[in-house]
């Protein structure tokens, strides 16, 4: 058997059915485990923890009753530290067994990590979505045998993405650090607090009423609006809180948190701290506020959201002058989603206000990668009368360019008519700053608002777009033809450029040459297009760059 012994690559060991050492072999390589000098003739009994030397024999003993390898899991202390061990148990001799032992120490260390990032929030060690769904799947089926409410809280910060735009995702990690030590003051040890994403987390009040967990969010409330210390600066954070409770709201764990999310919608939506979900409301707000819930989620995400972009035809020469970008958005259940559906939703929530800035950074991140590649064109991008008529949001835009490569001329701001006229003064400061930006300005739509002319000339902008109804009528409706020629001259003579959209075929490409309409654009010219197609139209179109006139693209 010594023969067996030599072979074998981990430590060896030679044990009598009575647990007796009777020889051994050491791996080659160095390990951890120390053996006393004396082992030979020692029972496994003297020489480690009961507990454990039992299970040692036991593997032992079946390894030699039944033929067949045993393995057990040992703890050894070796030098001051405990480890783990696996002990494989193979019938020798008669009445003795050879011992494999691996150290597994490290191995199980490995997976314990793996274990953790499965269960937990790395940046602020709560627990992560899965371990709360999991942890309340127990309460409620704890709920259910006990005859017991569950109340869940889903919280969000109020305005987090300013934090993060105006000193950084660094400085707003230390913020969500400290969001978790806040909340676990005010809780029960019972009580589970998760981080979910970005700035949402949640609370598990296992046997709470609703009435307690209405308390529990305004103690919430007031916890976090103590100011907060980020790098010797000193915040003010707000929170919106959604409660939902088991068994009225829901029976299960998914349904439960989804509703309570909703109802932390409602709670932003209102500007009310926290609000109770209300079981009674229609489906049809339901499903409004539940897609609001998942277009913030989008934002986060980054991977749901994407642009395409639509060429603007320079009708004097024939060639590509600008790009707009349109949002689009595919919902992981869904599919793809019409801006027709969230768009006027995200207006009315005030979604917008974070979405807009998601357009204008993923916009000019694609208008730089353009430009390293010889592509020198204007990109527009739509912004709403909630944009327009918020006072920080001319700041965000600046940021925005302080903080990136970007310049302002390569921008165009398309601002609807009836945005505009909604509250002209707020409309005219707003406009102004971005002109002295060097920010191109476009009114979209024209034609369909009630603008006063007299007003009109006097706002800082550059062009005007004809709205695509009038373009799309103008072949077959004599009333549409006149609204568009009076559009041109109007707009020529306030020294303004104009755009018409919604050109779908040749016959009106060729009557707005003659009109002297300046730029054009719709699917006769290009439909909208994907980063990367766009940048091969841009170079293999008739109407696109030229390589000797972008730098050789």
């Amino acid at each position: 058997s010594r023969g067996l012994l030599d072979a074998m690559q981990e430590w060896v060991f030679r044990i009598s059915g009575e647990g007796v050492f009777l020889d051994f072999k050491a791996p080659k390589e160095k390990t951890p485990l120390v053996l006393p000098s004396d082992l030979l003739g020692k029972k496994i009994t003297d020489a480690i923890p009961k507990e454990e030397a039992q299970k040692a024999m036991r593997g032992i003993e079946e390894a030699i009753q039944t033929g067949a390898t045993q393995t057990v899991e040992l703890q050894i202390e070796s030098n001051g530290k405990m480890r783990d061990y696996e002990v494989w148990f193979v019938a020798g001799g008669e009445n003795e067994v050879i011992a494999v032992v691996r150290d597994i120490t490290d191995r199980k260390a490995g997976a314990s990590i793996l274990e953790y990032h499965a269960l937990y929030d790395s940046l602020t060690d709560l627990p992560n979505r899965a371990l709360f769904h999991d942890r309340l799947q127990q309460a409620i089926l704890t709920g259910q045998r006990e005859g017991q409410s569950v109340s869940v809280l889903v919280l969000g910060l109020d305005r987090f993405k300013e934090i993060n735009n105006t000193l950084g995702y660094q400085q707003g990690d230390i913020l969500l650090k400290q969001i978790g030590p806040r909340l676990r003051k005010i809780l029960r040890a019972s009580n589970t607090v998760a981080r979910f994403v970005g700035d949402e987390f949640a609370v598990i009040l296992p046997n709470t009423p609703l009435k307690g967990g209405a308390v529990v969010a305004q103690k919430i409330l007031e916890a976090l609006g103590a100011p907060f210390t980020v790098e010797e600066m000193t915040l003010q954070v707000k929170a919106s809180i959604g409660i939902a409770l088991f068994p009225d709201h829901a029976a299960d764990a998914e349904s439960l948190t989804r509703m309570a999310d909703v109802a932390m919608y409602m709670a932003k939506e209102a500007e009310s701290g926290y609000a109770i979900y209300v079981s009674e409301q229609d489906h049809h707000s339901l499903g409004r506020l539940s897609l609001m819930s998942d277009l913030r989620r989008a934002l986060d995400d980054d991977a749901q959201l994407f642009l395409l972009y639509q060429p603007k035809v320079n009708l004097q020469t024939n060639r590509v002058d600008g790009v707009e970008a349109l949002i689009r958005w595919r919902h992981p259940s869904q599919g793809l989603i019409s801006p027709d559906q969230f768009i006027p939703l995200a207006e009315q929530t005030g979604m917008i206000k974070p979405l807009t800035p998601w357009v204008l950074n993923a916009a000019l991140r694609d208008r730089q990668a353009w430009r390293r590649a010889g592509l020198e064109i204007p990109v527009a991008v739509n912004i709403s009368a909630r944009n327009l008529h918020d006072p920080l949001f001319p700041e965000e835009v600046e940021r925005l360019f302080s903080t990136s490569e970007a310049s302002p001329e390569w921008l165009e701001l398309e601002i609807t008519e009836s945005s505009i006229m909604s509250d002209p003064p707020r409309a005219m400061e707003t406009l102004t700053r971005f002109s002295k930006m060097g920010i191109r300005i476009s009114i979209d739509d024209f034609g369909v608002g009630y603008s006063s002319l007299g007003y009109l000339k006097r706002l800082p902008i550059d062009k005007i777009k004809i709205d695509k109804s009038f373009i799309i009528g103008y072949m077959t409706d004599s009333n549409d033809a006149v609204i568009v020629r009076s559009t041109i001259d109007l707009g020529h003579n306030l020294g303004l450029k104009v755009i018409a959209e919604g050109v779908e075929n040749r016959q009106t490409l060729e009557k707005l040459i003659s009109l002297g309409c300046d730029t054009a654009q719709g699917y006769y010219l290009s439909r909208p297009l994907p980063v990367d197609e766009l940048a091969r139209w841009l170079v293999e179109s008739p109407y696109g760059l030229k390589a000797e006139e972008n730098g050789g693209a």
